[in-house]
């Protein structure tokens, strides 16, 4: 059982009479049974029990989307993924626009604001569960607060590197050209590209050590970046039960 569960369960278990009666009765053992509590760990749920969620979600989506955009505008400018089949550029975007965002925000310096939002009772799921599978427009409760300060810690640690432009172009395509991917027309080429833009991010820094590995470690986190986090933070307040990566897919298509 959650911990928060427990403590609710306890909490409840105080204010009862009977609960009342016993401790008159035994003072010294509350005191023991209080101080035992004082001493535990607090709740590490936390986090995950509070949601939050933009204070302007609207502006926020029209923001990431034109950061998406203009994103994808530079990705096709690039000849050698302008050259690929059109199945395997999108496949590229479906697989790598969440850490392609976080980049683009960072180097569009884009900043947003969280505001606490309640979990919904489970009567409220129960009764609501119908209307929000018909709706289309119904936004999502919000996110884990442990999620929101993660992306925004994320942010601040990526403005602290303080990027050039070509750094920012270079990690953009060591992001783009995923290795690992599969059902890729092109799967060897791009597996070469993926050294290459590596390579490329490399020689650019090479007389700077502490760059190096900074960058590195960079791009190790954006490629664990989230993409459902990214999805119910920036567009799901807007979007509601609307598939995400189609709307990625359709802001790509019309750059």
């Amino acid at each position: 059982m959650p911990c928060c569960k427990r403590r609710e369960g306890g909490d409840a278990a105080r204010g009862s009479i009977l609960y009342s009666i016993l401790k008159r009765g035994a003072p010294r053992r509350g005191r023991q049974l209080e101080a035992a509590a004082a001493r535990r760990p607090r709740c590490t749920c936390a986090s995950a029990c509070k949601l939050v969620t933009l204070r302007a979600p609207v502006l926020m989506f029209t923001a990431a989307s034109q950061v998406l955009a203009k994103t994808f505008r530079f990705l096709k400018n690039v000849a050698c993924f302008r050259g690929l089949p059109a199945g395997d550029q999108r496949l590229l975007v479906r697989h790598r626009w969440a850490p392609l965002l976080v980049v683009g925000l960072v180097q569009d310096s884009v900043h947003f604001d969280t505001v606490e939002t309640r979990r919904p009772s489970l009567l409220h799921t129960i009764l609501t569960r119908h209307k929000r599978d018909t709706s289309a427009g119904a936004g999502d409760p919000g996110v884990p607060v442990g999620v929101a300060e993660g992306i925004q810690a994320f942010l601040v640690r990526c403005r602290g590197l303080g990027m050039s432009a070509d750094e920012f172009a270079l990690v953009k395509g060591a992001l783009l050209f995923s290795a690992e991917l599969k059902k890729l027309e092109c799967g060897d080429y791009i597996q070469t590209l993926h050294r290459e833009a590596q390579r490329a991010l490399y020689d650019h820094v090479r007389d700077k050590t502490s760059r190096v590995s900074r960058l590195q470690a960079l791009l190790q986190a954006l490629r664990s970046v989230d993409p459902e986090a990214v999805s119910r933070l920036f567009f799901r307040p807007v979007t509601g039960s609307i598939d995400v990566d189609e709307h990625v897919l359709a802001l790509f298509d019309q750059q």
